[in-house]
Parts: structure tokens; C-alpha cells; sequence
């Protein structure tokens, strides 16, 4: 009997889960069942967080093992160029979001931070802002910034793809 139906292709659009669609509906999934059963999927603090740093360590050596190997040709043959692109994509949604949020949407900082933190989809952000603000509400703004960022993560790369 099989659960899940999967579409390859929709016209000339590829339509599939992938590792992100597939780890977001698996959270889906388990924080559904943990808010019908308390108990499920229970670790101690400390498991949990030797499994985070684990995963975590994996995860930027697994990168850092792809990608290191061209970083000096890279370097060679773009320079600063990459370096001040890096940084004025990474900046201009920040300061973008900061402005409109403020004078257009009159959100308050500490909810936008949240905001803006969550749809970076970073959670190491959102320590320092949640510890420079002394509270934990700029996670209100963070939550539902950081989902929809997901789930638009999830299939940004096939509708880009497709144009």
C-alpha cells in the first residue's frame, strides 16, 4: 500500500520533495504526533544536544570538503568582486526588510528582528537577537518568518528553474 503519491513531472516543471520538502514534512509530522503524544520522541537535553553539534559538525565539514577544494582558483579569478557581491546580497534584504517593517508596517524592532532572523532561516541569529533584546519575543516574529521561508525554500528552486 503506498502512503505517498509522487509527481516526477507537471508539464515541463519537476515537482518532488527533495532533501528540504523532505525534512520539513518529517518535522511536520513528528511535532504532530508529539502534540498528540507528549511522550514521543523524547531526549534527554544532553542527547539532543550532542546529536544538534554532531550534525552540525558533519554538515559544514561535508561542505567544506565540496567546496574547499576550488576556493583558491575562486579567490584568483574573482576576488573582491565575489566578496562585495556576497555581501550586498546578504545586507540588502536585511536592511529592505528592516525599513519596510518599521515605516511601512510599523513593526516594532524586537518582533522584526525576530522576523527578519526567521526568514534567513537562522537560527544563530536568533540567540543573538533573543539575547541582546534580554526577552524571548523576538521568537513570536521568528516562528512564522522562519516556516513560510522554509516552505518557500522548498520550492523556490524549481519555479526558478522553470523560468
Amino acid at each position: 500500500m503506498r502512503i505517498f503519491v509522487a509527481i516526477d513531472n507537471v508539464g515541463q516543471l519537476s515537482i518532488g520533495l527533495g532533501s528540504a520538502g523532505g525534512l520539513l514534512a518529517a518535522g511536520l509530522a513528528i511535532g504532530y504526533l508529539r502534540s498528540i503524544y507528549p511522550t514521543f520522541g523524547r531526549l534527554p537535553d544532553a542527547a539532543r544536544w550532542i546529536l544538534m553539534e554532531f550534525g552540525l559538525l558533519l554538515f559544514m565539514a561535508g561542505v567544506g570538503l565540496r567546496s574547499g577544494g576550488d576556493i583558491i582558483e575562486t579567490f584568483a579569478s574573482a576576488g573582491p568582486v565575489l566578496v562585495l557581491a556576497g555581501i550586498m546580497v546578504t545586507f540588502t534584504p536585511i536592511l529592505v526588510g528592516y525599513f519596510f517593517g518599521r515605516k511601512v508596517l510599523k513593526i516594532p524592532p524586537v518582533l522584526l528582528f525576530g522576523g527578519i532572523t526567521g526568514s534567513m532561516t537562522s537560527g544563530a541569529s536568533l540567540s543573538v537577537v533573543t539575547k541582546a533584546a534580554n526577552s524571548s519575543i523576538p521568537s513570536l516574529g521568528y516562528t512564522g518568518a522562519y516556516a513560510f521561508a522554509n516552505v518557500l525554500l522548498t520550492v523556490a528552486g524549481s519555479i526558478i528553474l522553470f523560468f
